[in-house]
């Protein structure tokens, strides 16, 4: 059986939460987030933005309920019919570093060993004590 080398830098799970787009204050895109990683989403849309359009990214993790939100100024790196791949670039607070970093740990599965090790691989993901 032949295995593909994994050559990102972080680890993607699947996760189906809602995800917005906003620019200018304005919600511009709605959708379903594919997967996420420590450093961006695929987004399941039937909107697109061009390539390299500036965005901020609110991960709902309730369901638009008013609770805990991942919030990350994004790039918009790939487009795909009814997909677009957004990169972070920056994590808004350390509250939504955190929130991503359990979203991506507790769906991981069989990965975990992995994730753990890339949150103590980059400085940055690790929290201080």
């Amino acid at each position: 059986m032949f295995v593909q080398a994994n050559h990102r830098e972080f680890t993607r799970v699947k996760v189906a939460i809602h995800v917005e787009l906003r620019m200018g204050g304005n919600v511009v895109i709605e959708g379903e987030l594919e997967n996420v990683s420590l450093n961006g989403i695929l987004l399941h849309s039937e909107a697109t933005l061009p390539e390299q359009t500036p965005c901020l990214v609110f991960l709902q993790l309730d369901g638009g309920q008013g609770g805990p939100t991942i919030e990350a100024q994004g790039l918009v790196t790939r487009t795909e019919p009814n997909k677009l791949g957004i990169q972070f670039t920056e994590l808004v607070g350390t509250e939504s570093t955190h929130h991503l970093q359990n979203l991506v740990l507790y769906n991981s599965g069989t990965q975990a060993y992995r994730v753990e090790e890339e949150f103590e691989s980059h400085v940055g993901l690790v929290p201080k004590s």
